[in-house]
């Protein structure tokens, strides 16, 4: 039997980003959970900003953002990031991330995450709490050591999942896209 309870936000898990904003002279960063592709071609992400957010502003005023993976080894920086203010804290110096040049956007990259994708702001959506801000992917830049045909492996990559106020690593792989057509095999 289930139980029908008050709306809320109960889709989950996500992955646990840093999106790095700001101009490489001054960068910020914050930690954001609500992160997702938005379209294929062109290529889109979306993150939810709440406005009253320090990094708001900043994505505000350069049109730009960058989305970088980070790895499990760094869910204490993950954290900090979501929990402190960059108006008080220098999250790059606090966390010993190093800011990098982005190659199509003002916003740094963040050096130690091995992929960072770079997005001009395409659309805000006023929603409510959060603004979705959609951003068209500029460019993709992923560290050699974890890619595996082209793209990110995961398990070299070790991401960050978030799921209802807890930081998870991904778990065992149940399937691969089409095995239920017999397109391909489960692992």
């Amino acid at each position: 039997m289930k139980k029908d309870i008050a709306p809320y936000t109960a889709l989950f898990p996500h992955p646990a980003v840093l999106v790095s904003c700001g101009s490489l002279e001054s960068p910020n960063i914050i930690t954001i959970a609500w992160a997702s592709t938005a379209c294929l071609d062109p290529p889109m992400v979306s993150i939810a900003v709440t406005p009253t957010r320090y990094s708001y502003n900043l994505i505000m005023e350069t049109k730009d953002f960058v989305v970088n993976l980070p790895r499990a080894s760094d869910v204490r920086k993950v954290d900090l990031c979501g929990s402190v203010s960059g108006k008080d804290v220098d999250k790059f110096k606090e966390c010993s991330f190093t800011p990098e040049a982005s190659t199509k956007v003002s916003a740094p990259r963040i050096k130690e995450c091995p992929v960072n994708i770079e997005c001009y702001l395409d659309k805000t959506v006023h929603l409510g709490s959060h603004d979705l801000f959609i951003g068209q992917v500029a460019s993709v830049a992923i560290d050699e050591e974890v890619l595996m045909h082209a793209r990110p492996d995961t398990d070299k990559l070790n991401p960050i999942i978030y799921a209802q106020g807890v930081y998870y690593t991904f778990g065992d792989i149940i399937g691969t896209h089409g095995f239920s057509m017999g397109e391909a095999d489960s692992e």
